[in-house]
């Protein structure tokens, strides 16, 4: 028997009644979720919903409890770390790297899943630390970088992979607004162009208009809303999954944003 697959030939990512746990908790209760290529999903939701840890489950670095993590179709477990790293980029919330590493260092490593190929490109690093904003920073050391200029290599890093998804958690969190601005543009721009599917947590609710496709709102008792953000962002929606009155507002150009009311 011949099976269509042409509805589901754009999947990237798929869990299949995934419980995100902590220990003595279930944070996500029967997450049932489709990631299409090319799309760029939001994750909301308060402090300890369990963005970061769907998000280390999802790429692979944190194991599963209950359900099924799917990349291209194919369970996680079944991936080695090598064959996942070209698959998905991850960056962390809070970056670190060892001493003595420079930026450039940094962005070099994130290449090392190519290596059988080619060895690591020293132009496409810096092609993405100059995406970011950061390649007169290239050979700095890492521990005389601020925040968000560790954020923004770390960002460099996840671009200089070229992977078919990035998986950021809170990308934009230590980022000024010309920055965060300058990021989503970014963004928007690879997953138009190179149809590259981007998963973010985010706290800057004001930004979600700029960027993002869809949304996935974490709800307090562990359910959960998912789907375009023209159907599920919206004041009542976001209180619910931050546990405080969001108001809606137009900007001068005609633009929708969401801020605390």
């Amino acid at each position: 028997m011949t099976m269509d697959l042409s509805q589901n030939s754009s999947i990237v990512l798929e869990t299949k009644n995934l419980d995100v746990q902590v220990p003595g908790r279930t944070l996500i209760k029967q997450l049932n979720w489709q990631v299409k290529q090319g799309e760029r999903w939001c994750l909301i939701g308060r402090n300890g919903a369990g963005k970061s840890t769907l998000l280390r489950i999802i790429a692979g670095i944190q194991p599963i409890s209950s359900g099924e993590t799917l990349w291209q179709g194919k369970n996680i477990a079944s991936y080695t770390s090598e064959d996942l790293a070209k698959i998905r980029a991850y960056a962390e919330q809070s970056p670190v790297a060892g001493i003595g590493l420079r930026a450039i260092d940094v962005v070099l490593a994130a290449q090392w899943p190519w290596h059988e190929k080619e060895s690591a490109n020293h132009q496409l690093a810096m092609d993405a630390l100059n995406v970011c904003d950061v390649v007169h920073l290239a050979n700095a050391q890492w521990q005389t970088l601020s925040g968000g200029e560790r954020q923004r290599a770390a960002l460099a890093a996840c671009f200089a992979q070229n992977t078919k998804a990035l998986i950021l958690d809170e990308p934009t969190s230590h980022l000024d607004v010309g920055h965060q601005v300058s990021l989503l543009g970014t963004l928007v721009e690879r997953s138009r162009t190179c149809q590259q599917t981007v998963i973010a947590s985010l706290h800057e609710i004001g930004l979600i208009g700029r960027g993002f496709t869809h949304a996935l709102l974490l709800i307090e008792d562990g359910s959960y809303l998912a789907g375009p953000v023209s159907e599920t962002i919206n004041p009542t929606n976001l209180e619910k999954s931050l546990g405080h009155p969001i108001a809606e507002a137009a900007t001068a150009t005609g633009q929708i944003i969401y801020v605390p009311a």
